[in-house]
């Protein structure tokens, strides 16, 4: 029942901020491209990720979340923190700078609160990458018991990633207000989510 309700709720956020966010106009610099093209992917992730849980293919759901995140953390540095530069040749096909960096960056700016993202990076990364590159979790979840391979994710667990995922794109889509300078916008996202999540926020 608890996933259930879960996915009333990640459905009601993920129609009415993807309306929100449908209404914004994208500034055209190279910036506000590759920062609004990285958040919107945060936020497609988001909705693949709700698809799957629907259909039940939970290890994909999981696998999904840690691309989820990361875009939205690149579209944040992009937008923040990334010079002209750096801008031109990721465009040009050059890596950005290691995801830790990007918090780092994030933090130093204000963006987050000092250690923040790298404290969270260090106590979840080792398990979002076994989740997306077939790891040890993946496994166990799988062959839980000799002689049947399923999936056996716990409820919780589930409910959990879920909301996880709807609390990335949110910040992903008041990432997306605030390179189109939409604050109104972003307060209106703020307070979907919340009415939406009372419980969880």
């Amino acid at each position: 029942m608890k996933l259930v309700n879960a996915f009333r709720q990640s459905e009601r956020w993920m129609d009415q901020c993807i309306e929100l966010i449908n209404t914004l106009s994208i500034p055209k610099s190279n910036r506000a491209l590759v920062a609004t093209a990285l958040h919107q992917l945060s936020v497609e992730h988001y909705v693949g990720i709700h698809v799957l849980v629907d259909a039940g293919v939970y290890s994909s759901a999981f696998a999904l979340y840690r691309s989820q995140l990361e875009a939205y953390i690149r579209g944040a540095w992009f937008h923040r923190c990334a010079t002209d530069v750096q801008v031109q040749n990721f465009i040009s096909g050059q890596k950005p700078p290691g995801i830790e960096k990007q918090m780092s960056a994030l933090e130093n700016i204000g963006a987050f609160e000092p250690g923040s993202l790298v404290s969270f990076k260090e106590m979840t990364w080792i398990k979002l990458c076994d989740f997306t590159h077939g790891g040890e979790i993946q496994v166990k979840v799988r062959a839980s018991t000799f002689g049947d391979v399923d999936q056996d994710f716990k409820e919780e667990h589930v409910v959990s990633m879920l909301e996880a995922s709807a609390i990335t794109a949110l910040m992903a889509c008041v990432g997306l207000a605030a390179v189109t300078e939409s604050e109104q916008v972003a307060i209106k996202l703020q307070e979907v989510f919340n009415t939406v999540y009372q419980s969880v926020v």
